[in-house]
């Protein structure tokens, strides 16, 4: 009897656990436009902005209207309107089928409108990421969350971003929102990805510790659910934050194992190479960073992202003593700057720019671009930078004129013996041969 009662109690307990619902949180909406879809008009003022304006307005107005509630919501003429405005596109081809498809989905009675109406949304978020329109990227990427507020997929990429876009308390609120959402539907892989979203939010902020902590337990959460693709992104920022505090050997055998679990072949590799080089870059080692930025550049598309790669080059020709190449690759970063609207990695760029000029003793080129690197960083509320940015306008007041100031000596070099005595292979040829496909005929330890 006694047995019988314990075993009932078990099995209810185990069924009252798996009836319990995540509370979900609530993933923030922007909240300084005069009305919704602002920032798309501002973004790109044209017949074409228009057009997109009013797409988001209708897929915005869908997602938020009870299904129930549907059928009655458009005007029988609402549907020849949208396609007149497609009329309005026939020189953007690549953004007609992604609206077409959005056209549909927001007439369909079908059960899965909110699927269709989410990867249209998505399609459109992507074209406008590749065409530096980050706020439109951002507005359609919103749009497909709402759409579907049970996918995890649809918010984590409002919570990147938002990131991206340094609205960091907003994609706090979305990588959040992720959480709760992959636990309830069991989307481990996502669940990872907002834990990284989340700590590489707090190394932005300059929080080494918590963000190290969302690392690990991603890390530990791509063990555990076998997520091969989240388990090297996880090893790859534990390498930047143990780089970021200063922890050399921790650093370089994390990046080492982040390569290994990569693979010579994965997307991802040239972010991988961009860093570690970068991390060559500030120890000294000056000709390995020049090598791999090299190797870089042709697999980079988009511009913040060229913005480093050119700013690094910059730095690590003035590592080396090469003013020529470092005035072109300074012009080409400005360039970069001035030409586009987003702000995105324009502080880091800037003052990478700023140290290079330090190093071949042109303090008023450095004052440039790290008075002008601390003005953003402020504006994107990104702390690390602007307190790198002071520091650096504060070290150019000792900088004279034409004098180079020579670097410490590098740490180590790619192909030297490792502690334990067991020679370590060239990191840095290895790099270089990935991204330039050639074969590798060893695994990095």
């Amino acid at each position: 009897m006694d047995r019988t009662l314990s075993e009932k109690r078990l099995s209810e307990k185990r069924h009252r656990r798996n009836l319990r619902r995540w509370a979900v949180p609530p993933g923030l909406l922007s909240s300084d436009e005069p009305f919704p879809g602002y920032r798309v008009l501002d973004e790109l003022r044209s017949g074409m902005g228009v057009a997109l304006w009013q797409f988001l307005r209708d897929a915005d107005l869908w997602s938020t209207t009870p299904p129930e509630e549907r059928r009655a919501l458009w005007e029988p003429r609402a549907g020849r309107r949208r396609r007149e405005r497609l009329h309005l596109l026939e020189n953007a081809a690549e953004i007609r089928r992604p609206l077409e498809a959005l056209s549909r989905a927001l007439d369909a009675r079908q059960r899965q409108s909110g699927i269709l109406v989410m990867r249209a949304c998505q399609a459109v978020s992507r074209w406008a990421g590749e065409k530096g329109l980050p706020r439109t990227a951002l507005a359609f990427a919103q749009s497909a969350a709402v759409a579907t507020p049970e996918r995890a997929s649809a918010a984590y990429m409002v919570g990147l971003l938002s990131r991206r876009n340094a609205e960091y308390r907003r994609a706090e609120t979305w990588y959040r929102r992720t959480l709760a959402l992959a636990r309830r539907s069991g989307d481990w892989r996502f669940y990872g990805l907002a834990c990284i979203g989340l700590g590489n939010l707090h190394r932005q902020r300059g929080d080494y510790p918590t963000a190290r902590m969302w690392f690990i337990r991603a890390l530990r959460t791509a063990r555990r659910k076998g997520l091969w693709d989240v388990r090297p992104m996880a090893m790859h920022d534990l390498f930047c934050v143990a780089a970021n505090g200063g922890h050399h050997e921790e650093a370089d055998a994390w990046a080492r194992r982040a390569f290994k679990a990569y693979g010579p072949q994965h997307p991802r590799l040239v972010v991988l190479a961009h860093d570690t080089a970068r991390f060559w870059l500030d120890e000294g080692r000056f000709h390995d960073a020049l090598r791999v930025f090299e190797a870089v550049l042709p697999h980079i598309e988009r511009v913040p992202e060229k913005r480093m790669v050119t700013a690094n080059l910059a730095s690590a020709a003035a590592g080396l003593g090469d003013r020529l190449a470092f005035a072109s690759w300074w012009h080409e970063t400005w360039k970069l700057v001035d030409e586009y609207e987003d702000t995105e990695a324009v502080p880091d760029a800037l003052v990478t720019l700023a140290q290079g000029a330090a190093m071949l003793g042109d303090p008023d080129r450095g004052q440039l671009a790290a008075g002008h690197a601390l003005k953003i960083s402020v504006q994107r509320k990104e702390n690390e930078h602007r307190l790198v940015a002071e520091r650096v306008l504060e070290s150019l007041r000792t900088v004279r004129v034409g004098v180079i100031t020579r670097p410490p000596p590098p740490r180590a070099a790619s192909g030297e013996t490792a502690a334990d005595g067991e020679e370590q292979p060239d990191f840095a040829a290895d790099l270089v041969a990935a991204l330039n496909g050639e074969p590798i005929d060893h695994l990095v330890d």
